[in-house]
């Protein structure tokens, strides 16, 4: 996030993916991963993102 408001517009969606997340997670993972990414620097999400791209395939 770069702090800006989330247009009311999206935040359905916003909503409904984080609750498959957590589901799919559970709840401790889920947060663990989503506190990880918050301290994360632009360009250390952006090495995360394409380490995972490339193993997956």
């Amino acid at each position: 996030s770069v702090g800006a408001p989330l247009p009311a517009a999206e935040r359905g969606d916003v909503d409904r993916i984080t609750r498959a997340a957590r589901t799919t997670l559970g709840e401790a993972a889920f947060t663990g991963s989503f506190t990880h990414g918050t301290r994360l620097s632009p360009e250390e999400a952006l090495h995360e993102t394409s380490a995972c791209r490339t193993a997956s395939g």
